[in-house]
């Protein structure tokens, strides 16, 4: 496949009209701010032309197809995107999405074609949980634009991916004895938050591709901020919903980065989160 580029007239009009934007949109007051870390509450569509000029990278998990019907955008998650895609700062080097593994990726059609593709890369977590008959055990994020100047360590490639230790078990969506679609729905529910990510990938995630600072437009519960904090790379985040940000400001005042290795997970309890149907 031939990847997709764009002429040097494409750049000039997404910088123009991300200028045009920027001249009439005064800097809002931040939810909540540290060093290094800045939470905005509101629709991003309207934000990210007055917080987001000179960021490097944008890495997010947005409202995907198919999504909770308890996710503000759930009604129209492409053109959520797309709408939030558009108003991108020219300063933006990179576009990292994170998607389900049973997430249709024809869904990435709403990134600017002027961000070329670059890598998909695989997110694997244990234990799995269940989505209908597919075991649930990556998420997959494709990257989109050019790559940092640098890589960790020195390292002249990026990884395929990577694998999480362990998930919180009450972050957990389903197991073996309990996976039909409305058992699954119940436990987003019970979750702080209906999407919540492990930190330990999203890490994996900002320490290659997060260059020398991060956005994250839908910021749910504060992973990314979170991810952003223990590499000391400054992170703007936008959350809709007042109440996902007081859960990420908390988060991120408790310093929740679960990035320890848990005890062995029992033999019984692995097994039957793998049992076949």
């Amino acid at each position: 496949m031939t990847p997709l580029r764009c002429s040097g007239a494409q750049l000039h009009s997404r910088a123009a009209f991300h200028q045009s934007i920027v001249m009439h949109v005064e800097k809002p007051k931040p939810y909540w701010s540290e060093p290094g870390v800045t939470i905005y509450c509101g629709d991003s569509r309207e934000l990210l032309p007055a917080v987001a000029d000179g960021i490097e990278s944008c890495i997010t998990d947005p409202v995907w197809p198919r999504p909770s019907p308890l996710l503000v955008g759930a009604e129209d998650p492409y053109g959520l995107l797309a709408a939030v895609l558009r108003v991108l700062p020219a300063s933006l080097r990179r576009i990292v999405l994170v998607m389900g593994r049973t997430q249709d990726p024809r869904f990435l059609t709403a990134v600017p074609a002027s961000f070329e593709f670059r890598a998909v890369c695989w997110l694997e977590r244990l234990p799995p949980s269940f989505y209908g008959r597919v075991v649930n055990d990556a998420e997959v994020a494709y990257c989109f634009g050019d790559f940092p100047d640098r890589f960790p360590g020195g390292q002249q490639c990026l990884p395929g991916g990577c694998r999480s230790h362990w998930r919180k078990y009450e972050f957990a969506r389903g197991t073996g004895a309990n996976r039909s679609h409305r058992a699954y729905l119940a436990a987003q529910q019970r979750s702080p938050h209906p999407a919540m990510r492990q930190v330990w990938l999203t890490k994996w995630l900002v320490n290659w591709l997060g260059g020398l600072s991060v956005i994250d437009p839908f910021l749910g519960s504060g992973t990314t901020a979170l991810a952003c904090k223990e590499l000391a790379i400054p992170m703007v985040g936008i959350e809709i919903e007042e109440r996902y940000c007081e859960l990420a400001v908390k988060r991120i005042a408790q310093g929740t980065l679960d990035l320890q290795t848990p005890p062995e997970l029992p033999q019984q309890h692995l097994q039957e989160l793998l049992a076949c149907p």
